[in-house]
């Protein structure tokens, strides 16, 4: 009897049909899957297509509130700039130019009767105190006062035991006059220029040289430096503005009392100035010396 070689028995057939069947449906599976997965990312894509483009609308509306902001300040700016605060017309000449610093006054104190018991008071009058050191004992209606012990060498303790080289502060607005006096000093001469001068006034090397190590870097580069000294007058503008009394344990004044303070400002050519007189300082007993200075801009 013959035999069919493509004869396939029955339940062979219904296996492969069945296995047909399970690939069929696990590729349609996968397909299914994999538009999902197509359908999905598009649909994100738009979706942040979307957001972005809200995003980018509510900036660009910032943006717009923010130059219209921008154009109001400059509105107002330039408005200020064309008139003065009561609608006059404005110039540079409006500016009050009296607002200096008293930049780094240091107060020294030497005794000829050490560990005598001191009390340093300064009164600000139409100026307010941005720093000092050692801090104040007292503070009462803008007068500091500080309770320290003298030494002959001029270190200064406060009532812990705590040493001290000078008293330091610095206060606002300084209302300097004019440079009816003083004098015009090339900017590389300027630190030379302090030697002589201060010493001339009365300083110590000590202090004189303390003085130019603050001062000259900031005014050695000008072309040229206006220079006037205050202070060197009881009644003058600096000692009725910043009112300075060093009193002993019995409230007597100290035996001399020694202030400088440099005005000075910047200048690109030389300017021709009545010079400053004064006498030399002699110190006797018990001598207070104070160095500071400002800058007018």
């Amino acid at each position: 009897m013959n035999q069919n070689n493509n004869y396939i028995p029955q339940d062979n057939k219904e296996a492969m049909l069945l296995d047909l069947n399970k690939k069929a449906k696990t590729g349609n599976i996968l397909r299914g899957i994999g538009i999902g997965v197509f359908v999905a990312f598009g649909a994100a894509s738009i979706i942040m297509q979307i957001l972005n483009a809200k995003k980018i609308d509510k900036v660009n509306n910032n943006l717009s509130e923010i130059q219209g902001t921008v154009d109001d300040i400059s509105g107002d700016v330039f408005d200020i700039m064309e008139q003065g605060c009561d609608g006059s017309d404005f110039t540079i000449d409006n500016i009050d130019p009296r607002d200096a610093r008293a930049l780094k006054p240091v107060l020294y104190i030497y005794d000829d009767q050490p560990g005598r018991e001191v009390e340093v008071s300064l009164r600000l009058n139409d100026s307010d105190m941005t720093t000092m050191w050692p801090k104040a004992d007292n503070i009462q209606d803008n007068e500091y006062t500080w309770e320290v012990k003298t030494s002959e060498d001029g270190t200064l303790f406060d009532n812990s035991g705590n040493e001290y080289s000078y008293i330091f502060w610095e206060a606002s607005n300084y209302n300097y006059s004019s440079f009816d006096q003083g004098f015009c000093v090339k900017g590389s001469d300027t630190a030379e220029f302090l030697r002589e001068k201060l010493r001339e006034i009365g300083l110590t090397p000590e202090e004189y040289n303390e003085f130019i190590v603050y001062w000259a870097p900031q005014m050695e580069n000008n072309e040229y430096n206006i220079i006037r000294f205050d202070g060197l007058d009881p009644d003058d503008a600096y000692n009725n503005q910043y009112q300075l009394s060093v009193t002993d344990g019995e409230n007597d004044l100290a035996d001399s009392t020694l202030r400088v303070f440099m005005v000075w400002q910047a200048a690109d050519e030389y300017q021709e100035l009545e010079p400053q007189s004064f006498q030399t300082f002699e110190r006797e007993g018990f001598t207070v010396v104070e160095w500071g200075g400002t800058e007018v801009k």
